[in-house]
């Protein structure tokens, strides 16, 4: 019987071996597509559902039951007149209390108090009565008017209810950004200008609310050979790195306050 040589033997293991590097090269590159195309899927749904919440309850500022309406102004009379928004860049002072909340928190996150009167159509319904934003059923005694803050705490959206409890509504969201659209106050139907809340001049001017969600990914997904997903623009259109190897993305969603535009 004739055997195989040495150099026949050497020749089928550089083949392979080459098979075997093809195979594993194949299944690395398609592996870290699959963790990079569902980070981005996750960071997707995360900033969708942020935006959907804060639309929501943007859409809702001000709203209160009418009461009377004026003969001579045609003007309706509601249940609350008050503030439909306020914002601070710095948080608030204090979110326990059932009040309007004042600015001067020590958490560095801008925030935004959205307050208007929830009813069994425009809430989460809880036991048969409305709720504020997570969920805590107003009492037959106690009134619909809703405070709901919000604002991005230990990398989640965090709303605070009129009772003063806390709770995380979505997770990875490394920061939250207001800009408020600001009316002539001359002529408060024409939006002159989107500014932070602390060069906002009058709160009941606002007319509409830019919110933009930076958002990361649940899991450091970067590796050395995707140095070009390290950049991002963020909250600021300002170009930035990510450090940490998590992907990073700025959502930006504009909702008009349809209880405060005049007609």
């Amino acid at each position: 019987m004739r055997g195989a040589a040495l150099i026949e033997i050497l020749v089928a293991l550089v083949i392979g071996l080459v098979v075997v590097g093809a195979v594993l090269a194949t299944y690395l590159t398609t592996g870290q597509t699959g963790r990079l195309q569902s980070a981005l899927a996750q960071m997707d749904e995360d900033a969708q559902i942020g935006l959907r919440i804060l639309s929501n309850d943007l859409r809702m500022a001000g709203y209160a039951r009418p009461v009377n309406l004026a003969s001579e102004t045609s003007l309706l009379t509601k249940t609350y007149n008050g503030r439909a928004v306020f914002g601070c860049d710095n948080g608030f002072k204090s979110a326990a209390d059932n009040a309007p909340a004042q600015c001067g928190g020590s958490v560095n996150s801008p925030a935004i108090e959205i307050t208007y009167e929830a009813d069994l159509f425009n809430s989460v319904v809880t036991g048969g009565r409305p709720s504020d934003c997570l969920g805590n059923s107003f009492k037959d005694a106690e009134s619909g008017l809703t405070h709901n803050r919000y604002r991005a705490n230990g990398g989640a959206l965090q709303c605070t209810g009129p009772k003063g409890n806390a709770a995380p509504l979505v997770d990875n969201v490394e920061r939250l950004q207001f800009w408020y659209g600001e009316a002539d106050s001359a002529n408060p139907r024409k939006l002159v200008r989107y500014v932070n809340a602390s060069a906002v001049q009058d709160f009941s001017h606002v007319l509409s609310v830019r919110v933009c969600l930076l958002i990361s990914s649940a899991e450091a997904v970067i590796t050395a050979e995707d140095p070009a997903l390290k950049r991002y623009v963020d909250c600021d259109l300002e170009p930035t790195e990510s450090t940490d190897g998590h992907l990073y993305r700025a959502y930006f969603g504009t909702t008009a306050l349809r209880n405060k535009i005049p007609f």
